[in-house]
This record gives C-alpha cells, sequence and structure tokens, in this order.
C-alpha cells in the first residue's frame, strides 16, 4: 500500500509563499518538491526542476515570483490505500516522479510518494526477503 511507503507530513507552503523561500525550504529539507495548499488540499506542486526552468533559465527573480507563478497546477495524486503499483502505473502515464498522496474522503494531503521511496523500500524489502532465504536454508 502507498501508505507504507509515502513520505507522511510532507512539506507544505500556501500558494502565495516567495519562490526564494521555497528553495531555501528545498535545500535546508534536503527535498525536491513542496506541496502548495489552500485548506490543506493541493493546488499546484513546485519541484527543483520548476526552479530551474521557470526562474532561473527564464532570467525570472525569485525575489518577486510567487510559488503560484511557478508552480505545475494540475496536481497528480493517489489514494493511501492504493497499491504502489498502481501508483507507479499513474506516474508512468504522467512521466512524473512524484505523486501527491490525498485522504479519499477529505481530498487533504496526507503525504508524498517519489521514486527514490519507491526505490529504498524496494531495497529494504530485497534485503528482508534474502535475510529470511538465507535463514530458512540453514534449518
Amino acid at each position: 500500500m502507498v501508505s507504507e511507503v509515502m513520505v507522511k507530513d510532507p512539506i507544505r507552503v500556501e500558494p502565495g509563499t516567495p519562490v526564494r523561500e521555497l528553495a531555501r525550504l528545498m535545500r535546508d529539507k534536503a527535498i525536491g518538491s513542496i506541496i502548495l495548499v489552500e485548506d490543506d488540499k493541493p493546488v499546484g506542486i513546485v519541484t527543483e526542476r520548476d526552479l530551474v526552468r521557470r526562474v532561473l533559465a527564464s532570467d525570472q527573480s525569485p525575489d518577486t515570483l510567487k510559488a503560484l507563478d511557478i508552480c505545475t497546477k494540475t496536481v497528480i495524486s493517489t489514494s493511501p490505500l492504493a497499491d504502489v503499483s498502481v501508483a507507479v502505473d499513474i506516474m508512468n502515464d504522467y512521466n512524473i516522479r512524484r505523486i501527491v498522496v490525498v485522504d479519499d474522503r477529505s481530498g487533504k494531503v496526507m503525504g508524498i510518494l517519489t521514486t527514490d521511496d519507491i526505490w529504498q523500500n524496494f531495497r529494504r524489502m530485497s534485503e528482508e526477503l534474502a535475510i529470511k532465504y538465507m535463514i530458512t536454508r540453514q534449518r
């Protein structure tokens, strides 16, 4: 299930947050994206790639732009109850590396799932299976 792999309580900001503050948050928290919310419901997402393409490479000033100015407004999301393989399929369909996890009833942000999270979980599960296999063989 997605809820077992996702990052719970991801960094969220209001749409009017200055872009320079987003960049500092990403640096200080060592994260690659920030979710924009209104009433804790996703209204956009800003990634490091957005900062590069929509600010730096476009000669825009991070001091005058707000998060809403540079975000991707179509937020692709999934349920915390979804199977991870379904989330991966969605990510592949949309060619994205992260997906916002929202509560099925309220629509509020619960987490974020990234390809890195999936990979780390896959590695951990593989190691656990290998250990179980070795223990079983030793009996």
